[in-house]
Order: structure tokens, then sequence, then C-alpha cells
């Protein structure tokens, strides 16, 4: 798992996917503005969806590595972590 963290500069809400391996899935709505931490497997997808006036529409689709926080979680790092003290 690699931390990772998308940054919704946009004015409108988005919908975060991230796609991966062993069914890994995760899903998140994030407000205009709002900050998002989060772990994923190294080789997952991640799709960012905007809403429109006619639904949802597919804005981004990146592999969760162009997100990861830093190149030692990039190569699954075990010691790195946000959390550790």
């Amino acid at each position: 798992m690699i931390e990772c963290m998308y940054n919704n500069e946009t004015d409108r809400m988005v919908i975060l996917k991230c796609i991966g391996e062993g069914q890994f899935y995760r899903e998140k709505v994030l407000m205009p503005k709002e900050l998002f931490w989060f772990e994923a497997p190294l080789d997952s997808r991640l799709e960012i969806w905007r809403m429109s006036t006619q639904g949802q529409m597919l804005h981004i689709r990146a592999d969760v590595s162009d997100y990861a926080l830093n190149e030692k979680s990039a190569d699954e790092s075990p010691t790195t972590s946000l959390w550790a003290c």
C-alpha cells in the first residue's frame, strides 16, 4: 500500500474512485477545495468523476502512483507513514 493525496481544486463536488487488485475499491465524495489522504495498492487506477448538470462525467484517469506523497511511498517503503511518530 502507498500513501496518496488528492486535492479537489475545483469549485465542484467530485467523486474519487480507486480500483486495484484483489477487489480493492475505495470511493469518496470530495467537496470543493477538500484534501483527501488515502492508502491504495501500488498498481491501482484512480478515476476522478466530476458532477455536471447531466450527471457524473469522467474527468481524470491516472495511475495511483501519480498521487503518491513521496518517492519512498511509491517504492512501498514499510517505514514511511504520515502517522509514524
